[in-house]
Parts: structure tokens; sequence; C-alpha cells
């Protein structure tokens, strides 16, 4: 991904090394942090620094997630913008006063969009800067729901996929050409999973499956198993 390094904001950004844009974001011109191996507020000063936006590109549990937002809301007096590709982006931003706005950057887009979501225009415009550094087009939305939607959607054309595959209906190489060559898809299901990560996908699924109990989003078993073997 092409990035451009300088913008005239400061923003603050901290990662796990399992975000896919983990390179890319410890490349640009902002203040970085692995927060595997170290975290802006173990630093003394940290009340003091000065900033336009605090973003979170952690890939991390659930319950994790929400303490270092809660962490993070208490620590700076800053708007704060968290990847919520595959989480409850509604119950977080219903609990951390200070999370104004979520983007969805975990699953990589073929046309090179995002979704995001922002309360207010300062995150908005902040967003907009932010995705100018990155060189990717922003889709804002009115709630991220849970997965927002590209990510929810595909994640669940995978998963049909998989069912079918146990079903033995077809290998995954005659599945994918289907999909590509009869409904126009940039990537068949299969290709689609080992690009976005099969981890990523089955926490998605998880996700949507605890929160509606909607049979449709229970993970097949034969993802479950290639996620878990990764």
């Amino acid at each position: 991904m092409e990035v451009s390094m300088t913008t005239n904001r400061n923003f603050l950004v901290l990662a796990t090394r399992n975000h896919p844009l983990y390179d890319t974001l410890k490349g640009l011109d902002v203040e970085f942090y692995d927060l595997e191996s170290h975290a802006p507020f173990e630093e003394k000063w940290s009340h003091y620094r000065e900033c336009d936006l605090v973003l979170d590109f952690t890939v991390i549990s659930p319950d994790k997630k929400l303490e270092l937002l809660k962490h993070l809301n208490i620590q700076f007096d800053f708007p704060i913008v968290s990847d919520l590709t595959t989480y409850w982006g509604e119950l977080f931003i219903e609990k951390v006063s200070g999370l104004r706005g979520a983007v969805s950057f975990n699953f990589p887009s073929p046309t090179n969009c995002y979704e995001y979501y922002a309360i207010d225009e300062r995150t908005k415009d902040g967003l907009e800067d932010f995705f100018k550094m990155l060189n990717v087009e922003g889709l804002r939305v009115d709630c991220p729901g849970i997965g927002f939607t590209y990510p929810r959607v595909i994640s669940m054309i995978i998963n049909e996929a998989y069912f079918a595959l146990e079903d033995r209906l077809a290998r995954p190489k005659d599945i994918d050409t289907a999909m590509k060559f009869g409904v126009n898809y940039p990537l068949g299901p299969f290709e689609w999973a080992k690009k976005i990560g099969h981890k990523n996908i089955l926490c998605l699924l998880e996700e949507l499956y605890k929160v509606t109990g909607d049979p449709r989003y229970r993970p097949s078993q034969k993802l479950r198993l290639e996620a878990n073997l990764i």
C-alpha cells in the first residue's frame, strides 16, 4: 500500500503486530506505539501530550479491547478512534465516552475503500486526513453495528463456502472459480479467506452469533479448524 508520509495533524497510533496494516502504520509520520512492547500511558508525561486523534489498531479479545479503550479514555482528553472490524461497535461506543469513531481496516478491501463511523465532524475531518496518509478512501456509515457491512457480508459468504466444502459439494478451487466467473467477485471465498485471515473471520462470526443468536452466523467447523491450525 502506498502511503503519504505527512499531514498537518498529530496522530497517536497504537497497534498490535497481528493487524494487517501494522507495517504500514509503523512507517507513517505519526507517533506510533507497538502495544505488545510499549504503551504511551506508561510514560509519566503522557498526560501533557497534544494530538488530534488517538487511533487504536489492536486485534485482541473483546474484553481486553474494551479494557484498553477505557484506559485510553481516562488517559487522554482527545477523540479516540478504534478499529472495530470484528467487534460490537455500538456497545463499545456506548461504554466509552471518548470513543468518537470506528474504522474497518482489519479486513483488507479489494477496492481500497473502508467503512468508518464518526460521531462528530471533528472526528470525521481527522479520519479523512488519516485516510489521505494511507492513500485509501473512506465511506462514512451511520452506525458500525457488529463488524460494519463489508466484513459482515464477506464473512457470511466465506462461511457458506466452508459449509459447502463440509457437504462435499465442490472443491475449494471450483467454488472460487464459480464465484469469480459466476457473480464477478474479485476473489473466490477461499482466496478471500486467506487474504483476510481465517482467525479474523472466525472472530467476527463468533461475535455475531454470540450477540444475535442467529444460526446463520454459526461458524463452520472447517473454518474453525482452519483458524485454529494457523
